[in-house]
């Protein structure tokens, strides 16, 4: 049945490393999505150029302070990004524990993410990026022992989907799995792979759940 659904999970990566386990297991996840039907898209913030909010003079609030539209003054890639991510009917983050944080390049992310006028308007206010993106089916990865704050990484992440469904999220720890999350081969062990079978398959769920409320 799913496989007659034409939908579209796009998969962020949200790592200072081109390749490590955030990207390894990102990339198993929509192999099984494919395998179920969906057309899948890997994105890789580490090919892109993501700036922090600095130096501005809240731009973005232009209308509400000053009573005209303007435009963003930070010039980078997170435009780009989201034309890649907005047709996606399923949106998947995966994001390592730095210090019991998400790393500098997700929070520079979520920060200009609701912000972005140049792009023909998407966001008109907060009601519109919630239906656009907040609300989209989503899941979360992320990589990070407990005793490096991973659980705390993951709730900042949940923090910046506030006042709609939760996502599904997974919490992977190298050390419970016998690996170091340095070397990025967490998806060698078949307990991990276990995991995020059924990670999958319950936002496979959530899809056809959504599908029926329609």
């Amino acid at each position: 049945i799913l496989g007659a659904i034409t939908m579209k999970v796009a998969g962020v990566v949200f790592s200072a490393r081109r390749s490590g386990n955030c990207f390894n297991c990102m990339k198993y996840c929509l192999d099984r999505f494919e395998e179920k039907g969906f057309k899948t898209a890997l994105i890789n913030a580490f090919d892109y150029e993501i700036k922090p909010c600095s130096h501005c003079d809240y731009e973005c609030y232009g209308e509400e302070i000053r009573g005209k539209r303007e435009d963003c003054p930070i010039k980078d890639d997170v435009p780009k990004m989201y034309e890649l991510v907005k047709v996606a009917d399923v949106l998947l983050f995966a994001v390592p524990c730095y210090g019991g944080h998400a790393p500098a390049i997700y929070r520079a992310w979520a920060e200009r993410i609701p912000h972005l006028p140049e792009l023909n308007e998407p966001f008109k206010n907060f009601e519109e990026f919630q239906r656009l993106f907040l609300s989209k089916i989503k899941g979360i990865i992320v990589i990070g022992n407990l005793t490096a704050w991973g659980d705390m990484a993951l709730h900042e992440v949940l923090a910046d989907f506030y006042n709609v469904e939760a996502p599904e999220t997974i919490l992977l720890q190298a050390r419970e799995h016998g690996h170091s999350s340095l070397k990025g081969d967490l998806l060698e062990s078949p307990t991990v792979r276990e995991r995020l079978d059924r990670f999958v398959e319950l936002l496979t769920r959530s899809v056809a759940r959504k599908q029926a409320e329609k």
